[in-house]
């Protein structure tokens, strides 16, 4: 565990030499990127999701309907 802690600051200690606003502001625009193209799929995953569901509850309400 502190070998990753050691490994992950050695990476990110480069990032140190630049305006802390700048770098602030790239993660930012990174982070914003990343949740938008995960987002998309998502929403579409729920749409499909619940349209799985409506059909799921039609089945069983028209097999309900057959007894």
């Amino acid at each position: 565990m502190v070998a990753d802690l050691v490994m992950a600051n050695a990476f990110f200690e480069p990032l140190r030499v630049y305006p802390r606003w700048l770098v602030l502001l790239c993660a930012g625009i990174v982070a914003g990127a990343v949740l938008v193209l995960v987002a998309r799929p998502l929403k579409w995953g729920l749409y499909l999701g619940l349209a799985g569901v409506l059909v799921l509850f039609l089945a069983a309400l028209a097999w309900w309907l057959e007894q």
